[in-house]
């Protein structure tokens, strides 16, 4: 349908205005028009006068309709007091009553040459999530291999949590335009977080053993995580990236020409990560002293915050729980295993970015339909699709660590179920990401709880369960995490479906 053809009712009806009122213009000087008050019995007509003063420049049903939500009128108010059978058929009669509007000429969006830089920005996160990894081979040969597994989950679940808590905070003080106390929320929680990780390393070390050097290695895991939701947050990613460079080179040497590297490799990659941590600190630091408008303090501005960050803070530890009791039962012992989350972390960039630009593209899809049935539809067909790339990204380098791994000859049917569950989480992440972006973070939370039930409850039934002493088939187990992984998808699609289709929240 052209332009024209869509303004032309609104001309038509312009064109009649205009002409009664030029009518009375031609009057007599002895003649007026007497207005008298409009009396109706219409309730309808009394909800349109009400909502005009809001909905004048509505561009179609579909913002009248959001508003009327965000009013508080329900499909049963829709019924019962107006006779319409829900909210979207009476905002439809709403919009046609409120009159017609003067047409705004369509501006030609240009393209901004800097969308894709920010897009490459945000995909790159995933490599630089890996670029430590070349260094655990020399860290497992120092501190042992029961500890190295044990100070892995320590540190993964800590820096998860505690960096979720941080960035979530300092967004939301970004939000409403306190950079300030953003910066002040990174710089506490990056200082505090070393030592937080060198106390609960103490603590390991207390019960298990490891030495100093699983002391060592927990801080700076978790200092590490810190820095990168520092940097990333002052979109400062390529001096990350350049920090961390060396230890991932030296790591890498250190896997082609043997133990005569051991010691080079832990000492530049602990090297590199004082020094990100060191960047990160004084980037924070002057952020928060530079001249601003006077802000709360800290503790006034995160009161209203607590339950949110409460939940982001259950919602990191539920997220790292759901990894890490699949994978830590083979990070020693069944390499195909023990990397089978490595293409997800690959690419969780990929996700995150899809992740930020479902709402544009919902926000764009509810300007360019004309009925509520047809936005609710192309916005499941939006989320189809975004999840359809979210699972490809994954897919494409987990089918080439595979064929390496089959090559080598250590590949198994227990590694290849274990990879695609983590290609499967690749999709459930992002309905993650939608759903707490609506703070559902008691259902993320519960359906997460559910699917870690679900695997270790069957895999006891079954004899498949490590982490309760249970080793049976690796097979048996690894089939059970993907079918968990699939369940959690549909919990998480349970969740989006009240509220995904709803135009009040892409306004």
């Amino acid at each position: 349908m052209s332009l024209d053809s869509e303004l032309d009712p609104n001309r038509q009806r312009l064109g009649s205005i205009m002409a009664a009122a030029a009518k009375n213009r031609a009057a007599g000087p002895g003649e007026h028009t007497v207005l008298l008050p409009k009396i109706s019995t219409d309730p309808l007509d009394d909800l349109v006068e009400r909502v005009r003063p809001q909905l004048g420049q509505a561009v179609d049903s579909l913002h009248v309709a959001a508003a009327l939500e965000a009013d508080g009128l329900t499909d049963r108010g829709a019924r019962v007091e107006y006779g319409y059978h829900d909210v979207f058929a009476l905002a439809t009669e709403v919009f046609r009553r409120l009159g017609p509007q003067l047409p705004k000429p369509r501006e030609a969006t240009a393209r901004d040459p800097r969308a894709w830089r920010e897009s490459l920005r945000v995909i790159a996160h995933g490599p630089l999530y890996v670029l430590p990894s070349t260094a655990f081979p020399a860290v497992l040969a120092i501190v042992g291999r029961r500890s190295l597994v044990l100070g892995l989950v320590l540190a993964s679940t800590l820096g998860w949590v505690w960096a979720g808590a941080a960035a979530h905070g300092a967004y939301r003080m970004l939000g409403l335009g306190r950079p300030r106390s953003a910066a002040r929320i990174l710089t506490v929680a990056a200082g505090s977080a070393p030592v937080a990780a060198a106390l609960a390393g103490a603590a390991l070390d207390w019960f298990t053993g490891g030495g100093p050097a699983l002391i060592a290695m927990i801080t700076c895991q978790v200092a590490y995580q810190l820095t990168s939701t520092v940097l990333v947050f002052y979109r400062r990613e390529r001096w990350l990236a350049l920090a961390m460079t060396p230890a991932f080179l030296v790591g890498a040497a250190y896997l082609v020409l043997g133990s005569g590297l051991k010691l080079w490799s832990v000492g530049v990659a602990a090297g590199c990560v004082l020094a990100g941590f060191l960047i990160a600190m004084l980037l924070a630091v002057h952020h928060g002293r530079v001249p601003a408008v006077r802000e709360p303090s800290l503790r006034v501005a995160l009161r209203p915050e607590v339950p949110a960050l409460i939940g982001v803070s259950a919602y990191g530890l539920c997220s790292a729980a759901l990894l890490l009791h699949a994978e830590a039962p083979y990070l020693l012992g069944r390499l195909d295993i023990a990397i089978a989350a490595a293409p997800l972390i690959l690419t969780m960039g990929v996700v995150e970015w899809r992740a930020e630009r479902f709402r544009p593209q919902a926000v764009a899809l509810v300007r360019r339909v004309e009925r509520p049935r047809e936005f609710v539809r192309g916005v499941w067909l939006l989320l189809a699709r975004e999840v359809a790339i979210c699972l490809l990204a994954p897919a494409l380098p987990a089918a080439a660590m595979l064929a390496v791994l089959s090559r080598a000859g250590l590949l198994s049917g227990a590694g290849v179920v274990m990879t695609a569950a983590h290609v499967a989480l690749g999709g459930a992440y992002l309905l993650a990401f939608l759903l707490a972006g609506r703070e559902r973070f008691g259902w993320l939370c519960a359906s997460m709880l559910a699917a870690i039930t679900v695997h270790v409850g069957l895999g006891a039934l079954l004899g498949a369960a490590p982490l309760l002493g249970r080793p049976g088939s690796a097979l048996v187990d690894t089939s059970l995490y993907l079918g968990s992984v699939l369940l959690l998808q549909a919990l998480f699609v349970l969740g989006l479906a009240p509220i995904l289709g709803q135009a009040r929240h892409y306004r």
